[in-house]
């Protein structure tokens, strides 16, 4: 594969885990009354989708996973693609609301 679709890949995963973990509350942040994410969440958000999202938004990263494994984590490139993939996965679905 070359490196153009490996690019592309990695922004359209991040287009898919940024997508899916967006609620539409968020667009209700001002800075006076509703402050950030964790505000919008509180207030706002009845239904959380997350439950579906989560493992759906991770799908897209298996590809990537099984070259890593096919290669035996041997380039540095896809290895640091994965890890900031799952850790931008982490943080868009779960850290960012788990500390507020």
């Amino acid at each position: 594969m070359s490196r153009i679709m490996y690019v592309i890949y990695y922004l359209f995963c991040l287009l898919i885990i940024y997508s899916f973990s967006f609620f539409e509350e968020e667009i209700y942040i001002d800075g006076d009354e509703i402050k950030n994410a964790c505000v919008a969440h509180r207030t706002f958000v009845v239904d959380d989708t997350r439950d579906v999202s989560v493992p759906v938004s991770a799908l897209f990263m298996l590809p990537l996973l099984f070259k890593v494994i096919k290669i035996k984590f041997n380039s540095l490139k896809l290895n640091i693609m994965l890890l900031t993939l799952v850790a931008y996965w982490a943080w868009r679905f779960f850290i960012r609301l788990m500390y507020c």
